[in-house]
Protein backbone atom coordinates (compact mmCIF):
# COMPACT_ATOMS: atom_id res chain seq x y z
CA UNK A 1 0.00 0.00 0.00
CA UNK A 2 2.82 2.52 0.77
CA UNK A 3 4.40 3.95 -2.35
CA UNK A 4 7.82 4.44 -0.67
CA UNK A 5 10.23 2.34 -1.80
CA UNK A 6 12.91 3.51 0.20
CA UNK A 7 12.71 0.72 2.89
CA UNK A 8 12.99 -2.09 1.10
CA UNK A 9 15.75 -0.79 -1.10
CA UNK A 10 17.40 0.21 2.46
CA UNK A 11 16.87 -3.12 3.76
CA UNK A 12 18.36 -4.77 0.82
CA UNK A 13 21.79 -2.73 1.03
CA UNK A 14 21.66 -3.75 4.69
CA UNK A 15 21.19 -7.12 4.31
CA UNK A 16 24.08 -7.10 1.65
CA UNK A 17 26.69 -5.38 4.00
CA UNK A 18 25.58 -8.27 6.54
CA UNK A 19 25.45 -11.51 4.65
CA UNK A 20 29.24 -12.16 5.31
CA UNK A 21 28.77 -11.18 9.08
CA UNK A 22 26.96 -14.05 10.13
CA UNK A 23 28.14 -16.92 11.65
CA UNK A 24 27.20 -20.25 12.92
CA UNK A 25 28.96 -18.95 16.13
CA UNK A 26 27.10 -16.22 16.90
CA UNK A 27 23.84 -17.74 16.38
CA UNK A 28 23.18 -15.81 13.32
CA UNK A 29 23.11 -12.52 15.74
CA UNK A 30 26.46 -11.01 14.70
CA UNK A 31 24.86 -7.08 15.25
CA UNK A 32 22.63 -8.03 18.33
CA UNK A 33 23.36 -4.81 20.34
CA UNK A 34 22.13 -3.22 17.68
CA UNK A 35 18.96 -5.30 16.97
CA UNK A 36 18.09 -5.18 20.36
CA UNK A 37 18.31 -0.90 20.51
CA UNK A 38 15.67 -1.42 17.29
CA UNK A 39 13.47 -4.34 19.42
CA UNK A 40 13.21 -1.83 22.09
CA UNK A 41 12.08 0.97 20.08
CA UNK A 42 9.33 -1.25 18.55
CA UNK A 43 8.09 -2.33 21.23
CA UNK A 44 8.14 0.92 22.35
CA UNK A 45 5.86 2.31 19.58
CA UNK A 46 3.62 -0.87 19.77
CA UNK A 47 2.81 -0.98 23.37
CA UNK A 48 1.59 3.08 22.52
CA UNK A 49 0.05 2.66 19.16
CA UNK A 50 -0.70 -0.49 17.46
CA UNK A 51 -1.15 -3.10 20.53
CA UNK A 52 -4.47 -0.37 21.95
CA UNK A 53 -5.39 -0.04 18.95
CA UNK A 54 -5.57 -3.94 18.52
CA UNK A 55 -7.26 -4.68 21.59
CA UNK A 56 -9.54 -2.19 20.73
CA UNK A 57 -10.35 -3.98 17.33
CA UNK A 58 -10.53 -7.27 19.39
CA UNK A 59 -13.21 -6.22 21.83
CA UNK A 60 -15.32 -4.07 19.93
CA UNK A 61 -15.05 -6.37 16.48
CA UNK A 62 -16.72 -9.31 16.23
CA UNK A 63 -15.26 -12.75 15.91
CA UNK A 64 -17.22 -13.59 12.64
CA UNK A 65 -16.06 -10.32 11.34
CA UNK A 66 -12.75 -10.10 12.21
CA UNK A 67 -12.13 -14.13 10.55
CA UNK A 68 -13.94 -12.26 7.43
CA UNK A 69 -10.97 -9.62 7.71
CA UNK A 70 -8.40 -11.72 8.02
CA UNK A 71 -9.63 -14.06 5.40
CA UNK A 72 -9.62 -10.95 2.90
CA UNK A 73 -6.21 -9.74 3.39
CA UNK A 74 -4.83 -13.83 3.61
CA UNK A 75 -6.35 -13.89 -0.07
CA UNK A 76 -5.07 -10.73 -1.61
CA UNK A 77 -1.47 -11.87 -0.54
CA UNK A 78 -1.78 -15.40 -1.88
CA UNK A 79 -0.24 -14.80 -4.90
CA UNK A 80 2.91 -14.41 -2.97
CA UNK A 81 2.75 -18.46 -1.93
CA UNK A 82 1.52 -18.84 -5.68
CA UNK A 83 4.81 -17.83 -6.93
CA UNK A 84 6.98 -18.83 -4.38
CA UNK A 85 5.30 -22.50 -4.71
CA UNK A 86 6.62 -22.70 -8.75
CA UNK A 87 9.67 -20.92 -8.04
CA UNK A 88 10.49 -24.06 -5.19
CA UNK A 89 9.52 -26.71 -8.32
CA UNK A 90 6.23 -27.57 -6.06
CA UNK A 91 4.26 -27.92 -9.36
CA UNK A 92 1.31 -29.53 -7.97
CA UNK A 93 0.52 -27.69 -4.66
CA UNK A 94 1.02 -24.27 -6.71
CA UNK A 95 -1.91 -25.24 -9.11
CA UNK A 96 -4.02 -26.18 -6.34
CA UNK A 97 -3.37 -23.25 -4.29
CA UNK A 98 -3.95 -21.21 -7.73
CA UNK A 99 -7.27 -22.54 -7.50
CA UNK A 100 -7.58 -21.82 -4.23
CA UNK A 101 -7.39 -18.69 -4.71
CA UNK A 102 -9.80 -18.20 -8.00
CA UNK A 103 -12.28 -19.99 -5.82
CA UNK A 104 -12.22 -17.89 -2.70
CA UNK A 105 -11.77 -14.73 -5.33
CA UNK A 106 -15.14 -16.15 -6.91
CA UNK A 107 -16.92 -17.82 -4.50
CA UNK A 108 -16.38 -16.27 -1.18
CA UNK A 109 -16.85 -12.44 -2.30
CA UNK A 110 -13.29 -11.34 -3.16
CA UNK A 111 -11.86 -13.56 -0.27
CA UNK A 112 -13.84 -12.65 2.46
CA UNK A 113 -15.23 -16.27 3.29
CA UNK A 114 -12.26 -19.24 2.74
CA UNK A 115 -14.65 -21.35 0.80
CA UNK A 116 -11.55 -23.63 -1.03
CA UNK A 117 -10.61 -25.06 2.55
CA UNK A 118 -13.89 -26.48 3.24
CA UNK A 119 -13.68 -27.95 -0.66
CA UNK A 120 -10.11 -29.61 0.33
CA UNK A 121 -7.53 -26.80 -0.73
CA UNK A 122 -5.50 -25.79 2.45
CA UNK A 123 -3.60 -22.78 2.92
CA UNK A 124 -0.06 -23.42 2.33
CA UNK A 125 2.50 -20.20 3.38
CA UNK A 126 5.19 -19.99 1.28
CA UNK A 127 7.68 -16.61 0.49
CA UNK A 128 10.77 -15.50 -1.47
CA UNK A 129 12.65 -16.24 1.70
CA UNK A 130 11.89 -20.45 2.01
CA UNK A 131 12.32 -20.22 -1.84
CA UNK A 132 16.35 -19.20 -1.36
CA UNK A 133 16.19 -21.64 1.31
CA UNK A 134 15.18 -23.97 -0.98
CA UNK A 135 17.91 -22.95 -3.43
CA UNK A 136 20.83 -23.40 -0.87
CA UNK A 137 20.99 -19.99 0.23
CA UNK A 138 22.04 -19.70 4.09
CA UNK A 139 19.91 -18.02 6.48
CA UNK A 140 22.73 -15.38 7.10
CA UNK A 141 22.25 -12.35 9.73
CA UNK A 142 19.07 -12.22 12.11
CA UNK A 143 17.75 -8.90 11.48
CA UNK A 144 15.13 -6.56 13.49
CA UNK A 145 13.96 -4.03 11.25
CA UNK A 146 12.65 -0.54 12.65
CA UNK A 147 8.41 -1.21 12.64
CA UNK A 148 8.71 -4.25 10.53
CA UNK A 149 10.38 -6.81 13.59
CA UNK A 150 12.28 -9.94 13.05
CA UNK A 151 13.52 -11.27 9.88
CA UNK A 152 17.11 -12.28 8.27
CA UNK A 153 19.16 -11.51 5.34
CA UNK A 154 17.50 -14.45 3.20
CA UNK A 155 14.07 -13.26 3.87
CA UNK A 156 14.72 -9.80 2.99
CA UNK A 157 14.34 -10.06 -0.43
CA UNK A 158 10.59 -11.37 0.12
CA UNK A 159 9.63 -7.37 0.48
CA UNK A 160 9.89 -7.29 -3.34
CA UNK A 161 8.32 -10.00 -4.04
CA UNK A 162 5.26 -9.94 -1.75
CA UNK A 163 4.94 -6.24 -2.93
CA UNK A 164 5.15 -6.59 -6.30
CA UNK A 165 2.45 -9.59 -5.98
CA UNK A 166 0.02 -7.67 -3.78
CA UNK A 167 -3.20 -6.43 -5.79
CA UNK A 168 -3.53 -4.20 -2.85
CA UNK A 169 -0.36 -1.97 -3.29
CA UNK A 170 -1.18 -1.65 -7.62
CA UNK A 171 -4.30 -0.49 -6.80
CA UNK A 172 -3.06 2.02 -4.19
CA UNK A 173 -1.97 3.58 -7.43
CA UNK A 174 -5.26 3.84 -9.09
CA UNK A 175 -7.53 4.88 -5.81
CA UNK A 176 -8.07 7.64 -3.69
CA UNK A 177 -6.05 7.68 -0.33
CA UNK A 178 -8.93 7.90 1.92
CA UNK A 179 -9.35 4.48 0.67
CA UNK A 180 -6.21 3.08 0.25
CA UNK A 181 -5.08 4.46 3.64
CA UNK A 182 -7.63 2.81 5.72
CA UNK A 183 -7.57 -0.88 3.86
CA UNK A 184 -3.57 -0.58 4.43
CA UNK A 185 -4.25 0.90 8.69
CA UNK A 186 -7.02 -2.04 8.92
CA UNK A 187 -4.46 -5.01 7.35
CA UNK A 188 -1.93 -4.10 10.35
CA UNK A 189 -4.13 -3.52 13.25
CA UNK A 190 -5.73 -6.93 12.23
CA UNK A 191 -2.31 -8.89 11.96
CA UNK A 192 -1.46 -7.03 15.47
CA UNK A 193 -4.70 -8.77 17.00
CA UNK A 194 -3.87 -12.15 15.37
CA UNK A 195 -0.61 -11.58 17.63
CA UNK A 196 -1.77 -10.70 20.82
CA UNK A 197 -2.01 -13.85 22.45
CA UNK A 198 1.81 -14.79 21.39
CA UNK A 199 3.01 -11.75 22.32
CA UNK A 200 1.59 -11.49 25.57
CA UNK A 201 2.84 -14.82 26.26
CA UNK A 202 6.06 -13.66 25.31
CA UNK A 203 5.58 -10.91 28.21
CA UNK A 204 4.78 -13.27 30.91
CA UNK A 205 6.91 -16.16 30.57
CA UNK A 206 10.22 -15.20 28.76
CA UNK A 207 12.79 -14.52 30.70
CA UNK A 208 14.59 -12.54 28.10
CA UNK A 209 11.78 -11.24 25.74
CA UNK A 210 14.85 -10.49 23.01
CA UNK A 211 15.91 -13.97 23.03
CA UNK A 212 12.42 -15.59 22.81
CA UNK A 213 11.07 -13.82 20.09
CA UNK A 214 14.76 -14.35 18.13
CA UNK A 215 14.74 -18.51 18.89
CA UNK A 216 10.79 -18.16 18.28
CA UNK A 217 11.12 -16.61 14.75
CA UNK A 218 13.96 -18.90 14.14
CA UNK A 219 12.37 -22.00 14.57
CA UNK A 220 8.84 -21.04 12.70
CA UNK A 221 11.09 -20.28 9.65
CA UNK A 222 12.76 -23.66 10.17
CA UNK A 223 8.92 -25.15 9.97
CA UNK A 224 8.02 -23.29 7.40
CA UNK A 225 10.96 -23.66 5.21
CA UNK A 226 10.57 -27.98 5.48
CA UNK A 227 6.64 -28.02 5.15
CA UNK A 228 5.87 -28.59 8.63
CA UNK A 229 8.45 -31.80 8.88
CA UNK A 230 11.88 -30.06 10.38
CA UNK A 231 14.75 -32.27 10.82
CA UNK A 232 14.52 -34.10 13.93
CA UNK A 233 17.87 -33.29 16.56
CA UNK A 234 18.60 -36.22 18.57
CA UNK A 235 17.71 -36.17 22.03
CA UNK A 236 19.74 -37.22 25.16
CA UNK A 237 18.31 -40.48 24.55
CA UNK A 238 19.99 -41.16 21.25
CA UNK A 239 23.32 -40.07 22.43
CA UNK A 240 25.80 -42.77 22.82
CA UNK A 241 28.60 -41.95 25.52
CA UNK A 242 31.06 -42.01 22.70
CA UNK A 243 29.78 -38.60 22.31
CA UNK A 244 30.84 -36.85 25.12
CA UNK A 245 33.68 -38.61 26.25
CA UNK A 246 36.99 -37.10 24.77
CA UNK A 247 39.62 -39.49 24.39
CA UNK A 248 41.53 -38.15 27.65
CA UNK A 249 38.59 -39.01 29.61
CA UNK A 250 37.18 -35.12 29.72
CA UNK A 251 34.19 -33.60 28.31
CA UNK A 252 34.32 -31.97 25.27
CA UNK A 253 32.23 -29.17 23.72
CA UNK A 254 29.17 -30.36 22.58
CA UNK A 255 28.43 -31.29 18.59
CA UNK A 256 26.72 -28.32 16.80
CA UNK A 257 22.96 -28.46 18.16
CA UNK A 258 19.66 -27.78 15.99
CA UNK A 259 17.07 -25.56 17.41
CA UNK A 260 14.70 -28.08 19.36
CA UNK A 261 16.69 -30.49 20.78
CA UNK A 262 16.62 -31.55 24.31
CA UNK A 263 18.85 -33.22 26.68
CA UNK A 264 17.43 -34.70 29.89
CA UNK A 265 19.50 -36.52 32.63
CA UNK A 266 19.34 -36.98 36.59
CA UNK A 267 22.15 -37.16 39.06
CA UNK A 268 23.09 -40.80 40.07
CA UNK A 269 23.56 -41.61 43.19
CA UNK A 270 27.72 -42.22 42.90
CA UNK A 271 27.98 -38.36 42.10
CA UNK A 272 25.77 -37.64 45.06
CA UNK A 273 27.80 -39.76 47.25
CA UNK A 274 31.61 -39.61 45.93
CA UNK A 275 31.49 -35.59 45.51
CA UNK A 276 30.19 -34.70 48.80
CA UNK A 277 31.73 -30.99 48.48
CA UNK A 278 30.50 -29.91 45.18
CA UNK A 279 28.92 -27.31 44.69
CA UNK A 280 25.45 -26.92 42.53
CA UNK A 281 27.16 -25.83 39.66
CA UNK A 282 29.79 -28.84 39.82
CA UNK A 283 27.28 -31.09 40.42
CA UNK A 284 25.19 -30.13 37.31
CA UNK A 285 28.07 -30.35 35.20
CA UNK A 286 28.45 -34.19 36.11
CA UNK A 287 24.86 -34.64 34.82
CA UNK A 288 26.07 -34.03 31.17
CA UNK A 289 28.18 -36.80 31.72
CA UNK A 290 25.39 -39.59 32.93
CA UNK A 291 24.12 -42.26 31.14
CA UNK A 292 20.06 -41.38 30.67
CA UNK A 293 20.17 -45.30 32.04
CA UNK A 294 21.01 -43.68 35.38
CA UNK A 295 17.34 -41.78 36.60
CA UNK A 296 16.07 -40.58 39.00
CA UNK A 297 15.57 -44.20 40.63
CA UNK A 298 19.42 -44.09 41.54
CA UNK A 299 18.93 -40.90 43.48
CA UNK A 300 19.59 -41.51 47.23
CA UNK A 301 16.92 -40.03 49.56
CA UNK A 302 19.24 -37.47 51.41
CA UNK A 303 17.94 -35.97 54.89
CA UNK A 304 17.52 -32.23 54.56
CA UNK A 305 17.50 -31.95 50.43
CA UNK A 306 14.52 -30.49 48.84
CA UNK A 307 13.21 -32.11 45.21
CA UNK A 308 11.79 -31.00 42.49
CA UNK A 309 10.37 -33.07 39.25
CA UNK A 310 12.25 -32.14 35.87
CA UNK A 311 9.43 -32.06 33.24
CA UNK A 312 11.55 -31.58 30.59
CA UNK A 313 14.63 -29.76 29.30
CA UNK A 314 15.22 -27.28 25.98
CA UNK A 315 17.80 -25.87 24.10
CA UNK A 316 15.68 -22.65 24.17
CA UNK A 317 13.31 -20.63 26.13
CA UNK A 318 10.98 -20.02 23.53
CA UNK A 319 10.71 -24.25 23.10
CA UNK A 320 10.35 -24.18 26.87
CA UNK A 321 7.52 -21.78 27.18
CA UNK A 322 5.85 -23.37 24.43
CA UNK A 323 6.24 -26.97 26.28
CA UNK A 324 4.98 -24.88 29.95
CA UNK A 325 2.07 -23.51 27.72
CA UNK A 326 0.71 -26.98 26.63
CA UNK A 327 1.32 -28.83 30.52
CA UNK A 328 -0.70 -25.70 31.67
CA UNK A 329 -3.73 -26.56 29.32
CA UNK A 330 -3.25 -30.33 30.33
CA UNK A 331 -3.47 -28.59 34.40
CA UNK A 332 0.24 -29.28 34.74
CA UNK A 333 2.32 -26.19 36.81
CA UNK A 334 6.04 -25.46 36.03
CA UNK A 335 8.15 -22.89 36.12
CA UNK A 336 11.02 -22.25 34.07
CA UNK A 337 14.44 -22.52 35.66
CA UNK A 338 17.55 -21.52 33.41
CA UNK A 339 20.70 -24.10 34.13
CA UNK A 340 24.14 -23.82 33.01
CA UNK A 341 26.21 -26.65 31.41
CA UNK A 342 29.48 -26.70 30.06
CA UNK A 343 28.86 -23.01 29.20
CA UNK A 344 25.81 -23.57 27.25
CA UNK A 345 22.05 -22.80 28.82
CA UNK A 346 19.42 -25.36 29.47
CA UNK A 347 15.66 -24.38 30.32
CA UNK A 348 14.50 -26.94 32.09
CA UNK A 349 10.93 -27.29 33.73
CA UNK A 350 10.20 -28.30 37.05
CA UNK A 351 7.05 -28.31 39.15
CA UNK A 352 6.70 -27.94 42.99
CA UNK A 353 9.33 -29.09 45.69
CA UNK A 354 8.79 -31.90 47.61
CA UNK A 355 10.46 -33.10 51.09
CA UNK A 356 11.52 -36.18 50.72
CA UNK A 357 12.18 -38.56 47.25
CA UNK A 358 9.55 -40.63 47.89
CA UNK A 359 6.99 -37.49 47.96
CA UNK A 360 8.44 -36.79 44.67
CA UNK A 361 8.24 -40.32 43.41
CA UNK A 362 4.37 -40.20 43.65
CA UNK A 363 3.78 -37.52 41.79
CA UNK A 364 5.79 -38.27 39.50
CA UNK A 365 3.99 -41.65 38.79
CA UNK A 366 0.87 -39.40 38.75
CA UNK A 367 2.24 -36.95 36.15
CA UNK A 368 3.37 -39.75 34.29
CA UNK A 369 0.15 -41.55 34.01
CA UNK A 370 -1.97 -38.10 33.10
CA UNK A 371 0.35 -36.85 30.10
CA UNK A 372 3.54 -38.39 27.76
CA UNK A 373 6.11 -36.89 30.52
CA UNK A 374 7.53 -40.45 29.74
CA UNK A 375 11.66 -38.21 30.27
CA UNK A 376 10.31 -36.40 33.50
CA UNK A 377 12.83 -37.13 36.36
CA UNK A 378 13.38 -36.22 40.39
CA UNK A 379 16.27 -34.03 40.95
CA UNK A 380 17.84 -32.30 43.87
CA UNK A 381 16.82 -28.57 43.82
CA UNK A 382 19.57 -25.74 44.52
CA UNK A 383 16.98 -23.07 44.35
Amino acid sequence: MNRNHTLPVLALLLAAMLSACATVQNNHDPIEPANRVTDKVNDSIDRVTLKPVAKGYAAIVPRPIRRAVSNFYDNATYANTILNDFLQGKGEQGSRDLIRFLINTILGAGGLVDVASSMGFERHEEDFGQTLAVWGVSQGAYLVYPLMGPNSVRKTPDFLTSTATDPLFWASFALAPYITIPVAALKYIDQRAQLMEASDMRDELALDPYVFTREAYTQNRLYRIHDGNPPVSKTDDDWEDDDFDSPNGEIEEEPQLKPRIRMESAPPADIMQDQPQSSPTQVLDKVQETSTDNRSSTLPDLQGKVYVIYLSSHYSEAEAAAEQGRLSRLGIQSKIYPVTINKRVWYRLHNSKYASKAEASAQLKELKARSNLTGAWIGISFE
